[in-house]
Formats: structure tokens, sequence, C-alpha cells
């Protein structure tokens, strides 16, 4: 399973290099960045010494239970397409896809999808329903952010109201616009034939197999797709789970600021959580380090926040949400792998 991941995730020899220099690099301006503020007290073992743990305790529990709502929301997208996989089979599976994801530069959210999607049908889910399922709960745990986020950064000042309302209109025209895509078979197929077309115009693309095979052995994989229709009442469901998926996640950074600070800049903190989301969806780097603890330290200092203790509260909440929970994912992989072995 992880051979396929990585699979579909190779790169040409000179993107490998690419992906090692950008992620070397993220990792240096996040050290350069962060560094000097935590040194600026003198005394950085005096500063740890003051941090509060039982924050720090409650960011563990709310990044774990962030990882495991988008797990539940996985696995609710499953039985609707007809697949009962155990609670505990889909947790594995999305703590291992999660440590894929966050460890790989460029394709990490392509190979963490392929390696779900391997894993799922290793444990006889059907191709559709796996790759439906794993399609759909990255697409809504997107939209589910991305649709208020100009309100939130209108909010801490960065943009305008009239602009930002515009943002979200426009947003949420496109989420309405690709659920109806997706239940259409004729629309999927006519996006698709497009896809190809441009796509036999890219050079760097245009000689791929995939491309080569054409748009025929999609057909019965689009129209089985479109067969999963969702009620309205599952909808909600499923976005109730991916909105608790990113509360979870943001009382994790609260609860790092408040481990370190005495108060919390909240508007500040918004924006400041989007910058990592941003970066991390861009994935020049592993988990969006380097850009991603830059935003978050310039918009915690910005709101407010003393230099060191926005410092400390940006290296907890990375080291939690990002080191952690991927250290957490490779264990479970292991795991599973040795069990697997063993039989």
């Amino acid at each position: 399973m992880l051979r396929e991941a990585l699979r579909t995730a190779r790169r040409p020899a000179v993107r490998l290099v690419l992906d090692v220099v950008l992620a070397a690099g993220g990792i240096g301006i996040a050290v350069w960045r962060v560094a000097p503020a935590l040194t600026t007290v003198g005394d950085f073992g005096t500063r740890f010494a003051a941090v509060r743990w039982q924050w720090v305790a409650l960011a563990v529990a709310a990044a774990l239970s962030s990882l495991a709502a988008y797990g539940e929301l996985h696995r609710r997208l499953l039985v609707t397409a007809g697949a009962r996989v155990p609670v505990g089979t889909v947790q594995a599976v999305n703590f291992a896809g999660n440590a894929i994801a966050q460890t790989m530069p460029s394709a990490g959210s392509t190979a963490g999808a392929a390696y779900t999607v391997a894993a799922l049908r290793a444990r006889g889910v059907d191709t559709a329903a796996s790759l439906w399922s794993a399609t759909v709960a990255a697409l809504l745990s997107a939209a589910v952010l991305v649709v208020p986020a100009p309100a939130m950064l209108a909010g801490a000042g960065v943009l305008g109201w009239p602009a930002a309302l515009g943002l979200v209109a426009l947003f949420a025209a496109l989420a309405v616009l690709g659920s109806r895509l997706v239940h259409r078979p004729a629309a999927a197929h006519w996006a698709a034939r497009r896809v190809f077309a441009l796509v036999r115009h890219v050079p760097a693309l245009r000689n791929g197999r995939w491309v080569h095979a054409g748009i025929s052995p999609l057909d019965e994989l689009l129209g089985r797709l479109a067969r999963f229709r969702p009620s309205a009442r599952a909808w909600s469901g499923f976005a109730s789970w991916a909105l608790l998926s990113w509360a979870l996640d943001y009382v994790a950074l609260v609860a790092c600021v408040l481990a370190s600070a005495s108060t919390v800049p909240w508007l500040a903190l918004a924006a400041g959580y989007l910058a990592v989301q941003v970066s991390i969806g861009i994935q020049l780097t592993p988990a969006g380090a380097g850009p991603a603890e830059t935003g978050l330290l310039a918009a915690l200092v910005a709101g407010g926040l003393a230099a060191p203790g926005a410092a400390l509260a940006v290296v907890l909440y990375r080291a939690i949400t990002w080191l952690g929970l991927t250290a957490a994912g490779w264990l479970v992989f292991a795991v599973h792998a040795v069990r697997t072995d063993g039989r």
C-alpha cells in the first residue's frame, strides 16, 4: 500500500531535488524566524519551565480528537457508499494516511489519498466507494473552511467586508456546483473530457500513460460514483463532522497560546490559523513547514503577543499537530505492517 502511494506521487529526478531543496528551505525558514524570538528571553529553560502544561495536555487531546473526527467523517461516507468498515480500521487508515500526507513535500496529499484508497481496497472496500469517500471527505473539509475564511479575514481587518462577502458567496456557489457535478454522470464526463483535452497540450503531462488511455476507463467509475446520493440530512451530518474537526484543531491552537501567554488575540489568531492552513494546502514543503510558522508567528505578534510567548505557542502547536500526529500515524502504520507480516 505504501508502494502504491509512493508510486502515485512519483516525481522526475529534477522535481525530487527541488522538493528536497524546498523542504530544507522551509524548515530553515521556520528555525530562522522562530528561534530568535525564543532566545530573546535569555534563558529558554526558564521560558519552557513556565509553560502551563494543563493547556498543552488539552492541545494534545484536541489535536487527536480533530484527526479522529475527520476519520469519523470518512467512515460515515463509507457507510453511505455501502461499505461498513470498523471504526478502528478507518481510524488506523486515517492516521497513517495523514502521516504520509504530512511527511512528503509537494505530493503529500496525493500520496496520502492514494494510500487511503489502497488500504481500504485491501480491506474489501470497492474502488468506487473508497475513492468517493476519500475525495468527498477532502473536498467537504476544505469547503467548510474555505467558504467562511474571507469573513474571518475581514473580522481580522485583512479584507474589507464587501470583498469578503463577495468571496464567501463565490466560494459557496462553487461548493454547490461541485456537489451537483458529483451527482451528474453526464456533467462529470463532460468535465473529464475537457480536462483530458487540456492535459494533452501540457508538455509535462501529455506523455503520461493515463492521458493516452483516454476517458473511456473512467466512464464506469463516474457512473458508479454518481449513484452515491446522500440525503440532505446526511450531508448536514457530514458537514458537522468536518466543522468539528476544524474546530478541535483551532482549540488546540488556542490551548497552545494559553500555555505560553495569558491572553488570546482572537482576531489575529484566526488570521494566523488560516495562514497555516493555506501553507499546508499549497504543499511546497512538508505540512507547509516554514511559511506556516512564519505566518502564524507574524499574526500573533501583530495581535499584541510578546515575541517569545508567540514563538513558543507556534512551536507547541506545530510540534503537536504536525510532528506529533505524524509520528502517531507512522507508529500506527508500523504496527499494522508488523501484524500483516506476522500473518
